[in-house]
């Protein structure tokens, strides 16, 4: 960046005496540097869309909600014939729905996946579905359409808007864990077509990812121990030998400083070196993004 000294720029506030100081000079064409830029403002590229979206959410779930409800209540009321009871049980889905979206949206603003909400979601979609296709009348498609829709849409909205906060929060791609359903159908489907070449193979990935419990794992050869400056001896014990240093090293090794680390390459590089030394991809991730970032840092500090 660069700056000019200039004799009335600052004053003291004692003696009111007039003394240099730095101000900022635009570059060329009346253009900030980009590192003033980004120094001037902390919110990132989207997210003001990222937020509307995440409210229209909440307003989408409170509407389709009302929907949903009274099609429950008439389902659990015809088999129970308690009123109250009825109206808990009804409720129960839709809000178990609500508080795993909550918990799944707040684990994505931090950049921490939340398989487990967003499968529970689904489940509780599906739940809801099946309690409003009850209340349909099952020879009407249109009938069982307009039942069934709100819920699984909302599910399907709310999975959507999870998946990009994370992906925004991380800056980076992510891997979607509804690929593993998409892998599951095809293998079925080449199950039903070649019988037995498809039931080799999965027996032969089957006995690879279920060793004996005689079995014993590779070790894993330690990661070199690095000097410190001035020829002592660098941090021992079990933190220098941890997994997550042997990652960074390996990362290092392979793809060199981590300052000059691209990190939209993080998720890609995590899913191919973190089981070689037995870490975590989740952790590794979290890890090698918060290295790479200080790493820059530090460099563009200097």
């Amino acid at each position: 960046m660069i700056h000019t000294v200039t004799a009335a720029a600052s004053h003291d506030p004692d003696r009111q005496v007039p003394g240099p100081a730095l101000r900022a000079v635009e570059g060329e064409g009346g253009h900030r540097p980009a590192g003033a830029r980004r120094r001037g403002s902390s919110r990132r590229p989207g997210s003001v869309l990222v937020a509307i979206a995440t409210g229209l959410l909440f307003l989408l779930g409170i509407g389709l909600f009302a929907v949903s409800l009274d099609a429950q209540y008439r389902y659990v009321f015809h088999a129970k014939h308690q009123s109250t009871a009825s109206w808990i049980e009804a409720l129960a889905l839709d809000l178990g729905m609500a508080i795993f979206s909550l918990l799944a949206l707040g684990l994505a603003r931090a950049g921490k996946p939340a398989r487990a909400e967003r499968v529970l979601i689904m489940a509780c979609a599906g739940a809801s579905g099946v309690m409003n296709f009850a209340a349909a009348n099952d020879a009407s498609p249109k009938s069982v359409l307009a039942y069934v829709m709100p819920p699984v849409f909302l599910a399907v909205v709310a999975d959507r808007v999870v998946s990009v906060a994370r992906r925004h929060a991380l800056g980076e791609d992510e891997r979607s864990p509804w690929l593993a359903a998409g892998t599951a159908f095809l293998y079925t489907l080449r199950l039903a077509l070649a019988l037995p070449s498809t039931a080799a193979g999965l027996r032969r990935w089957l006995l690879l990812k279920t060793p004996l419990p005689a079995a014993t794992a590779p070790a894993v050869a330690p990661a070199p121990e690095r000097k410190a400056i001035g020829g002592r001896r660098g941090p021992v014990g079990p933190r220098a030998e941890s997994k997550t240093a042997r990652f960074l090293a390996l990362v290092a090794e392979r793809h060199g400083p981590l300052a000059g680390f691209s990190p939209g390459r993080v998720s890609r590089t995590c899913t191919e070196l973190a089981p070689e030394v037995g870490l975590d991809v989740g952790a590794a991730r979290t890890a090698l993004r918060r290295a790479v970032l200080a790493a820059q840092d530090g460099r563009q500090g200097k």
